[in-house]
């Protein structure tokens, strides 16, 4: 095979996952950052921002139906709700298989990232840009949500879908004054859902952006998923206030049933719960 049929796609300090390409990535052109497609022979197309896998076809549905569904079924009744990011649109699809949901913000950097899924990856969004309920903001999300504060406008669902937390474009919306900024942007039984990042490859990041949003919000909780293109495991934090109870799952399967969701590939209310029981070596680092 030749070094050029390879992608490799780093996971952490000395280590990468090398994926065998059908043809050679096509770029795309954006003042904030390298957006390119790749065709690949195992994950199909997947998309990627400066060289990091963003999602790919064959296991975003992991990522994605974990991010929105976990918090948004354990809110009793999400209406308002902001997507940090989210500029290939796939959280916004699963957001709206929730019918009470009458507004998704999404607050998206790069309109890059929209114009290159809509032309390469249409699959990831299904079209729910067009949606009524879906709003696109491009430009800082930190200035997108003090906007909104500003004018009042509270969240019942705030989803960090996000590139890492030390990526450059993005690292401030994981600092102190930021994640307060979202604490006071909730509303009553208001819920944060954040990507910790992977527990094995990058245990340093994972433990200290879990102990700022300790500091932050009184309730905090932890889910541990598996999207294979990420390298497997990834922890993904529920973080909300004093008013927050976790649904058993004869209430989460009640919501699903009531709000008409089917057909999901990854997220099941039983999942959802054993996703919180933690291997010792992450409860160790998160401690």
């Amino acid at each position: 095979m030749k070094h050029a049929d390879l992608l490799r796609l780093p996971l952490g300090p000395g280590a990468s996952l090398a994926l065998r390409q059908r043809r050679p990535a096509s770029s795309s052109p954006s003042r904030f950052q390298s957006i390119s497609v790749a065709d690949t022979s195992a994950f199909g197309a997947l998309y990627l921002l400066d060289g990091d896998a963003m999602a790919a076809e064959a296991d975003e549905f992991m990522i994605h139906e974990s991010l929105v569904h976990i918090p948004a079924l354990s809110h009793p009744s999400p209406r308002q709700v902001m997507v940090l990011g989210g500029g290939d649109g796939a959280s916004a699809r699963e957001l709206l298989k929730h019918p009470g949901v009458e507004r998704v913000l999404v607050a998206e950097l790069d309109p890059g990232v929209v114009a290159m899924v809509r032309s390469h990856l249409p699959a990831l969004p299904q079209g729910a840009f067009d949606a009524r309920q879906v709003s696109l903001r491009f430009g800082d999300a930190a200035d997108t949500l003090a906007s909104a504060q500003r004018q009042g406008e509270r969240f019942d669902l705030i989803v960090f879908d996000l590139t890492e937390a030390d990526d450059p474009a993005c690292a401030h919306l994981h600092q102190m004054d930021f994640l307060q900024l979202c604490a006071a942007s909730l509303a009553p039984h208001g819920i944060i859902h954040v990507q910790l990042g992977s527990p094995f490859y990058q245990p340093d990041k994972v433990a200290s952006l879990y102990r700022r949003l300790g500091a932050v919000f009184p309730v905090l909780g932890v889910s541990l998923i598996h999207v294979p293109v990420y390298g497997g495991p990834w922890l993904l934090a529920t973080c909300a206030g004093d008013d927050f109870r976790e649904p058993d799952e004869a209430t989460l399967v009640e919501r699903m049933a009531a709000r008409g969701i089917h057909g999901l590939r990854y997220y099941n209310p039983a999942l959802h719960l054993a996703s919180r029981a933690l291997p010792n070596y992450i409860r160790d680092l998160l401690a």
